[in-house]
């Protein structure tokens, strides 16, 4: 099985508080993708700012940090979600990735 690596440039997420997606909270940056032909997970965060975000141990010395920790996982989410704008353009060019990987094989 072979693993892919993709970098995903976002603008403009919006997470959900609350249950709502109020448009107050935009976030700008990247996210590294892998996987395989199967579908992707986030592994990494990289905020337009400088700030990188990992699943979990976002505090010195890898101990966790709640408030970095959940904004990994809804940033996360979002962008693994295919009924969101944002996770469907991952989706999109995840398939072409692997498709011209495929193609090169």
């Amino acid at each position: 099985m072979r693993a892919f690596s993709l970098r995903f440039d976002f603008d403009e997420l919006v997470i959900s508080i609350l249950g709502r997606n109020d448009n107050g909270l935009l976030l700008y940056g990247f996210a590294e993708l892998v996987g395989d032909h199967e579908g992707f997970s986030v592994e990494a965060i990289h905020l337009a700012e400088g700030t990188t975000l990992h699943p979990t141990g976002n505090a010195e010395s890898g101990r966790p940090a709640l408030f970095a920790d959940e904004l990994f996982r809804r940033i996360a989410a979002v962008i693994g979600n295919d009924k969101t704008v944002l996770g469907r353009h991952a989706a999109m060019e995840w398939a072409e990735l692997v498709e011209r990987h495929s193609e090169e094989a």
